[in-house]
């Protein structure tokens, strides 16, 4: 790659640790500052992946604590193997996924691999937010704005299997189900050698009492299969109603009632579904992909392969970009800088409403496609083209933001919001008016956030009147 003067070259790295399998990409990423910006804004202009590490299973000292050491061993095997020093990452991603973020260990490791938390993002992803991640990484919501059809797609891991609906490159829903190939595994004689708690009860409803170091014969093994290939389509399909069903669901239903144009799956299951995996690991994984593909066909859904099978969750880096607020932005005293990982939503406000409601309900939906709780777990706003600068429609707009956030405002936690235009200070100033909110409001101006990004905010320059902003976004392998 060429560089020059107004470009810049970043090496990053994305680790993805699963329920049955973890892996890391290494990427180079060319960005390059936008002539027309008015701030210091770079966009990616290239980018190329330099190494894909192998597939590793993802180790545990015992069925509830990941080995720490030996996965540690594993990353810096790869870094070693790609000719990667550590040193030499400017930014990031790690990631933990499925059952795997249900482990005892599980947040310290993901903040002992992301090493410099202002460089790297670091989440533990809930069943919502697996799902919004794999549908980007599969090239769902890609095509899905290219094609104007409507795709869900399903990720099949190791312990649970993640869906979204993707129309007009928008995830309208998500949903998760405790399906998977590693809930039971065997030796080659049939003995159990690893049984997830989900494992056990989906044997309790079929007629079989599963136990560590118990048998299971080839016959059951299907019939588990069987049983949660037919929980996965049903739930799909949005009907929970049987008993399997609905003690699997690991969210809300889908709650979808369009149409279904295609069925596209992603995970490791797909690996077997579109044949690029044949071996049996002794668990699961090859017996659910018939079964999959079998419900598939006699419900009349067509099966598309995606770009990206199992490595549908990694995420291939986390791009640093500098950005820096308009100077009508509200910035409340008080706030204490830096504020740091930030998860973006987008609140997807009807278009033309006006209407409080439609505004809070927006935010209660945007909480939940990424698993996050209200009033607990630190969030920013970010609206697109969400209001119109009239007093009235502010002071609407306003309330509707108000009610959208009732654990926030009880708990005096701040408010942070960021707008695409230049109604930062306008919003802020009509919510202390309107609301009588105690709660500290901080809301930027003129930076466009999108979800999947993360962002850190600075403390005010320029005589205390814009904020320095690095957005940090998921950029998925392609």
């Amino acid at each position: 790659m060429r560089i020059d003067t107004k470009q810049k070259l970043v090496t990053s790295v994305g680790i993805d640790i699963g329920t049955t399998t973890s892996h890391i990409v290494f990427s180079s990423i060319l960005l390059e500052r936008d002539p027309l910006s008015r701030t210091e804004k770079f966009e990616i202009k290239e980018r190329k992946v330099l190494h894909s590490g192998p597939i590793h299973f993802t180790p545990f000292s015992d069925p509830d604590t990941i080995d720490f050491e030996s996965l540690r061993q594993l990353i810096l095997k790869d870094y070693a193997d790609a000719g990667i020093q550590l040193s030499d990452v400017d930014t990031g991603a790690v990631i933990i996924t499925g059952e795997t973020a249900k482990k005892e260990n599980a947040e310290a490791i993901v903040a002992a691999l992301a090493g410099e938390a202002g460089k790297f993002v670091a989440a533990t992803a809930g069943p919502n937010f697996e799902s919004v991640l794999a549908a980007h990484g599969s090239g769902a919501v890609a095509r899905s704005a290219e094609t104007g059809q409507t795709i869900f797609n399903v990720d099949v891991g190791g312990g649970s299997s993640n869906i979204a609906v993707c129309k007009e490159g928008k995830i309208v829903a998500t949903a998760a189900i405790n399906v998977g190939s590693r809930l039971v595994a065997i030796d080659d004689e049939g003995t159990i050698t690893r049984l997830e708690e989900t494992g056990k009860r989906v044997g309790e409803e079929i007629g079989l009492d599963l136990t560590l170091g118990g048998q299971l014969s080839e016959e059951n093994r299907s019939k588990m299969a069987q049983a949660l290939a037919e929980a996965l389509m049903r739930a799909i399909l949005g009907d929970v109603e049987s008993a399997l069903t609905s003690m699997l669901m690991m969210t809300q239903p889908l709650g979808y009632e369009g149409d279904l144009d295609l069925l596209m799956l992603s995970g490791g299951v797909a690996e077997f579904v579109h044949g690029e995996e044949t071996q049996d690991y002794n668990d699961l994984g090859l017996l659910l992909a018939v079964e999959i593909e079998r419900l598939a066909k006699k419900r009349g859904l067509k099966l598309i392969e995606p770009e990206h099978r199992i490595r549908a969750t990694v995420i291939g880096a986390g791009q640093s970009t500098l950005e820096v607020s308009g100077s009508t932005t509200f910035l409340a005293s008080g706030l204490e800088y830096p504020l740091r990982n930030l998860p973006v939503v987008n609140p997807h406000v009807p278009p033309g409403s006006t209407r409080s409601s439609d505004i809070s309900k927006a935010i209660e939906d945007a909480l939940r496609r990424f698993d996050l709780r209200e009033g607990t777990d630190p969030v920013i706003l970010a609206f697109i083209n969400a209001v119109r600068p009239s007093y009235q429609n502010l002071a609407e707009f306003a309330r509707g933001v108000v009610e959208g956030l009732p654990n926030t405002v009880a708990n005096g936690k701040p408010i942070l919001m960021c707008f695409d235009s230049d109604i930062g200070n306008s919003v802020g100033n009509v919510m202390m008016r309107e609301t009588e909110v105690e709660s500290k409001i901080l809301s930027i101006d003129e930076i466009a956030l999108h979800e999947g990004d993360f962002v850190d905010i600075g403390e005010p320059i320029i005589e205390g009147v814009v904020v320095p902003v690095v957005v940090k976004t998921l950029v998925f392998e392609s």
